[in-house]
Parts: structure tokens; sequence; C-alpha cells
């Protein structure tokens, strides 16, 4: 059942359609920035686990890293021991940093893009 109370749609009439936009400027898209501390970092975790998947297979390796743990005892680890440990800790954890930061502030130069020229200068 229709009703004839209801006006006619504007749009019914096709002089009253809208004009279709004119099609957009094709602007060349920027490449994506590669995203180098994921790489780095992705490399550092997965040289850790090469390294300690070829310690665990052999059992000599196995046994030797066994013999020096238990070795271990509270007279025999220094604060010396435990400075330069942490020492090398931190100084592998800046060198990876630094690495990182190098990268990136390369790709923004090859890029030329100023603005990210300042987001790397306040870092």
């Amino acid at each position: 059942m229709t009703s004839d109370l209801t006006p006619p749609s504007p749009y019914a009439d096709p002089a009253f359609l809208p004009e279709p936009a004119p099609p957009a400027e094709a602007t060349p898209l920027a490449r994506p920035r590669i995203r180098w501390a994921g790489i780095v970092w992705g490399a550092f975790f997965a040289a850790i686990a090469i390294v300690m998947l070829w310690t665990l297979t052999d059992p000599m390796r196995r046994g030797a890293i066994r013999d020096w743990i238990l070795a271990l005892s509270p007279t025999s680890v220094t604060p010396g021991t435990v400075v330069g440990v942490s020492l090398l800790v931190l100084g592998v954890l800046l060198l990876v940093g630094g690495g990182v930061a190098v990268l990136r502030r390369a790709q923004v130069r090859a890029t030329g893009d100023a603005d990210r020229m300042d987001e790397c200068a306040r870092f």
C-alpha cells in the first residue's frame, strides 16, 4: 500500500542529481619508512637465540656451562665482577641503540624531510 501524501524526492529527476566531483590530482605517495629499530633489535635477539641454541645442542658445552654455574659461589663473585658485567651489558645496549639512531638519521637525511630532521635533532 503506497501513500500519496509523501512528497516526491528531488533526486528522482536527473536534473537535480549533484555533479560528480572532479578527479583529484594524483600525488605520489611517500615511500614507507624502514623501521630500523625493529630490524636491529630483531637481529640482536636472533643472534642471542643462535648462540643459546649452539650452546645447548652439544652435551659437552652444556656440561661446561653447568660446571661453571655450579663453581660460582658468593666468594668468587666479587663486586668488581658485578660492576664489570653490568657495564658490559649497558655498553652493548647503548651500542645497539646508537646504531639504530645512526641508521634513522641516515634514512631521514636521505629522504630530505626537514620536519623529520628536527624530530631527529631532539633525540
